[in-house]
This record gives structure tokens, sequence and C-alpha cells, in this order.
């Protein structure tokens, strides 16, 4: 099934921009034409609208760097400078274009669709599928590589085709690259506007990740079950979101928190005390593996942190573990943050 990933042309100010780019380019433009105090800019965009994490904010006072756009500060009155957040997603989009018509702006929606027809194989090394590929056989396909040029082009225009395979691009880069990150970090921008994700989204709805991505997906329990492809599918995009959750979220919570929000994955009952995966057929220890797996692609072996640990989950119950989940969420937030 195809997948929308939504740009947006502004009438006089640029075409095919992401949430993130649409959102600057609309405050710059309009503190170039109006030169507010920090008070009325605030005001003209206030911080419900992106959400309580911070709109606009003196660039001297910004607390967490991550958030917002440090590159391009914008010059008000008299001579103070200020910063746009750049932490935009589904959620809080619209009530930004809600706020900017009122305001005069003219915002179209291009509906970019991810095609389902594969690019053309032009060498052997480039005739694979990605989208039929579990980690197991893109891992085997990784080993008799020849033409390394042509099948990182291959890779990298079929992940740009089905987005949710980003991820892939970490098991390359770990088994070809030794883990540089070379080729994944190098090709992030669309993956940066679809997998960004907030604090909010699991701890408000007491959500896995497992669940989080399921949903994402709008795939249900028995079709990762029964169908391959969506099964594949699930695997790829729960590694591509894992990973930029832990990026994301060590600027924003400590170690206890991302310790359960890693350790929700081993323990999958999630809506109303239900194992909701068991129920339908899908048991724990199949969960547990998959997020175990992509942790080793980011560095961080279970194996290396046994110790027993008790933290409180995603949905507000305390387990032990024979994991020590908050060491590694240490680690992890150490290496993200």
């Amino acid at each position: 099934m195809p997948r929308d990933y939504t740009k947006y042309t502004v009438e006089g100010l640029g075409e095919n921009l992401n949430k993130r780019k649409l959102v600057f380019t609309i405050v710059k433009d309009w503190a170039e034409k109006n030169n507010p105090s920090l008070e009325e800019i605030q005001t003209a965009f206030p911080d419900e609208v992106q959400g309580g994490k911070g709109f606009i904010v003196k660039e001297s006072e910004v607390k967490d760097a991550k958030r917002f756009n440090m590159e391009e500060p914008l010059s008000i009155k008299n001579g103070t400078k200020v910063v746009v957040s750049n932490q935009w997603g589904a959620k809080n989009i619209e009530p930004f274009l809600e706020l900017v018509k009122g305001l005069g702006y003219d915002v179209k929606k291009i509906a970019k669709e991810v095609a389902t027809e594969k690019p053309a194989a032009s060498t052997a090394d480039a005739s694979f599928d990605i989208t039929q590929l579990s980690i197991r056989d893109f891992k085997k396909l990784l080993r008799n590589i020849e033409d390394k040029e042509a099948f990182e082009k291959s890779l990298i225009k079929q992940v740009k085709f089905n987005i949710d395979f980003w991820s892939y691009l970490l098991i390359y880069d770990n088994v070809v690259n030794d883990g540089g990150l070379e080729l994944s970090m190098n090709n992030s921008d669309e993956a940066d506007d679809i997998f960004l994700v907030e604090w909010y989204e699991f701890e408000d709805e007491q959500m896995s990740l497992a669940q989080f991505v399921l949903e994402k997906l709008d795939i249900n329990f028995e079709e990762v079950n029964t169908d391959k492809e969506k099964k594949i599918q699930y695997i790829a995009a729960f590694g591509s979101y894992l990973y930029y959750s832990l990026s994301n979220l060590s600027y924003e919570i400590g170690a206890p928190e991302m310790a359960g929000f890693i350790a929700s994955n081993d323990h999958t009952s999630i809506q109303d005390g239900e194992d909701v995966f068991s129920e339908h057929g899908i048991g724990d220890d199949w969960i547990i593996s998959m997020a175990d797996e992509w942790l080793m692609y980011y560095g961080f072996d279970s194996s290396d942190y046994e110790g027993e640990c008790g933290v409180f989950l995603m949905n507000g119950d305390f387990m032990e573990f024979s994991i020590n989940y908050e060491g590694m969420a240490e680690d992890i937030i150490a290496q993200f943050a």
C-alpha cells in the first residue's frame, strides 16, 4: 500500500516544503514584513499551536538546542534574535495551517505518494527488492556484494521509494561500514520529517513503540502475523522509528523514562491491561527479539547489560527484568544527547 507524505507550497515563498521548512519559511517572512517585538511574534505564533514544547524563543534562552532551528536565527525589533521550533509532525501541523491561513498565507498541500513500482535494476548487484527481504535475507545479500557503488545507488533509490525501510540503511552501515553511519546519515532528510516522534505520543497514550508503529502503518495484528510482506514492512519501520525515538527522546527524558520506553517492548500489555500481541497470536518473544536486534545495530547489545532492574513501563506497570535497562538507557542518552 502506498503511503502519503505531504509536502507544501506557499504562494510566493516556496514549493515542495517539508513541515519544518514550511513553518520556518512562513515565520521568517512574517517577521521580515512586520519587524515585531518578542511579545508580538510570540502572540502571533503561540506555543499551544506547536504543542507546548515552545514555538519561538529568544536564541539566548534556548535550553534544548535540538528542538529549534539554531542555524537560522531571526532578527526582530531591537536586534533581538529568536529561533523557531523544528518539532513538527502530523498532529501539530494542522493547527499551524489554520493559524497562518488567518495571517493571509495561501498554503497548498502536495500529496506525495511513495510509488509502489520498483526502480529498474541496472546491474546484477542492483537487482534486489528490499520490500521482499527480511533482515536475515538482507544481511545475506550484503555478504555477496560485487559492485558496492551500484548496490548503494539501488539501495538509496529504493529507500526513497519505500521510506519505512530507511532502517535498512543502518543495517548496511553496520555490516559494510562497520557501524560508521556513513550512508544512513547522509540520506536522512526525508526520514527526519517522517519519523519525528514526541514523548507525549507515548506517555499520554501509555503506548509502547511496538503498538505505536502498527498504528502509524495502519496495520493490524493479524496482518503482521499472517502477511509476510507486511511483517517485513513492520519490522523495517520499527527499526526506523526506534532509531529516531532514541535519538529524539534522549534530549527529552531521563534514564528511568528511557528504560521504561525500551523495556515496554518486552512487555506488550498495552491497552486496558491486555497483552494485545499475544491475543492475536504474536508472542512476546517475537517482539523482544525484534527490539533487541535493532538495538544491536545501534550499538546496544542486551547481553552486555545483564543484571536485575525494575522499571515502570509505558502502561504504568512496574516490572523486574534480568536486563539492566536503566544502564542501557544511560548509555543511549550519552550517545545521542
